[in-house]
């Protein structure tokens, strides 16, 4: 990997040397440089797979806060991981299951359907005929996962001085733990059976079915589900079915799944979802339950009252929430953030974004508050706490605003939550139902 940086930051260093002496005339290189950097960096997330290929697929959705070469380079990532020979998957089934694996299935294709950073999915038939994918956990990702984390914790004296938030080690500690559920079956099943609970009375979303005979702690067959990627228009099309309406009830869904049962998706890239009709409705269908994330109490009502904040222009509103989420560090300075916090409330309510998916370099700078804490980030940093599990609803909502602005770029995200608020003020004056038991 450092090597690859290496690479990355000699390339554009030459090529802002030759801007800053020729000027416009190798301005037109800039996007052929993007391009072979773009490239080369998912070669790289590709050959070393694991938590790599997963920060790729968060990369890939925020389109509009790289150059747009990065976005259709890292999309492969989503789901066109290349897939492993069927000769590791047999040995995987066969540990699970025992020599005659492959006897318990009616057929079983080699040729898998999807390849993803931990795992790869493969088509096959039951012996009474029902047609099943079978998710099988790629055989060594433990260790090569293992073998990641104890190099990032080993440059984590340096991260700590580059990333100023107090408790940075929080995220570490909390990937290692997800990775950790996310490679095993066991808990996935039991996820997707608390999904299943959550939607229960909400045909238009689909959680597969699991085939417990057919599962085990690294091996999942479940239902087979069809559809078309969340994001394929002319998918969307075909079924006569609007980006607007299937971004509308993906938001709904988090929020039921944030405000109300207390437990969420937190993978929502594209490859995780598909859309369908049955019976001429719409059918949202909702793959890959190994991340599967509970929000804390202190969370869902921080959580709550921000948006409220956020929705009626209330600074003091949104500092609450910030309290009761737990950013404010023990003796932080509230006035000071409460100040900063107005500032940026006041740049918000000026800013018009046409287009959620194409956000210029200027939007993404508002957006993100720089012009508010330029100067004082070292001051702010020490009022300000990352909260226990936090981790886990910010990767997901980061994922979420970019897979929203590509369905639905001119609402985005902020737009479409709009019409569910009600449902957080309600919230506020209910008390919080607790989580499905695991």
């Amino acid at each position: 990997m450092i090597w690859l940086f290496l690479v990355l930051g000699s390339s554009y260093g030459v090529q802002w040397a030759l801007s800053r002496v020729l000027g416009e005339r190798v301005e037109a290189r800039w996007e052929r440089v993007h391009e072979r950097n773009a490239a080369r960096l998912a070669r790289a997330f590709t050959r070393l797979r694991g938590i790599f290929i997963k920060l790729g697929q968060v990369l890939s959705v925020l389109g509009g806060f790289l150059p747009r070469a990065y976005g259709r380079e890292l999309e492969q990532l989503q789901d066109e991981v290349p897939a492993r020979p069927f000769s590791e998957m047999k040995a995987r089934l066969q540990d699970e299951f025992g020599p005659g694996a492959l006897s318990r299935f009616e057929s079983f294709s080699e040729q898998p359907l999807a390849a993803a950073s931990l795992a790869q999915v493969h088509e096959a038939t039951t012996k009474d005929g029902r047609r099943v994918a079978v998710k099988l956990l790629y055989p060594g990702i433990r260790g090569l996962i293992r073998r990641d984390l104890a190099t990032i914790r080993f440059l984590l004296p340096v991260i700590r001085r580059l990333v100023l938030v107090s408790r940075i080690d929080r995220v570490l500690d909390q990937l290692e733990a997800m990775l950790g559920r996310e490679t095993d079956y066991d808990n996935e099943r039991k996820n997707i059976e608390r999904m299943r609970a959550v939607f229960a009375d909400m045909p238009k979303v689909v959680i597969p079915e699991v085939i417990g005979e057919l599962s085990g702690k690294s091996v999942l067959t479940m239902s087979f589900e069809t559809g078309s990627k969340i994001t394929d228009r002319q998918g969307h099309e075909a079924l006569d079915l609007t980006a607007n309406e299937i971004a509308s009830l993906l938001v709904e869904c988090y929020f039921r799944m944030l405000f109300s049962a207390r437990i969420f998706h937190a993978d929502p890239h594209p490859g995780n979802f598909l859309v369908r009709r049955d019976g001429g409705e719409l059918r949202l269908v909702i793959l890959d339950h190994g991340a599967v994330e509970e929000v804390t109490s202190a969370l869902a009502s921080g959580m709550q009252q921000v948006v409220l904040g956020a929705l009626t222009r209330s600074d003091d509103q949104i500092l609450l929430g910030l309290e009761t989420m737990g950013f404010v560090a023990p003796g932080g300075d509230r006035e000071l953030l409460g100040s900063v916090g107005k500032e940026y409330l006041g740049v918000l309510s000026k800013m018009r974004i046409k287009d959620f998916s194409k956000l210029d370099q200027a939007a993404v700078v508002k957006l993100a508050g720089f012009d508010q804490i330029r100067g004082r980030l070292r001051e702010l940093m020490r009022h300000i706490e990352y909260p226990e599990g936090y981790f886990y609803v910010e990767r997901t909502l980061v994922l979420l605003f970019g897979l929203v602005g590509q369905l639905a770029p001119r609402e985005g995200l902020p737009g479409l939550v709009a019409p569910f608020a009600n449902q957080a003020f309600l919230a506020l004056s209910t008390p919080l139902a607790p989580p499905p038991a695991r």
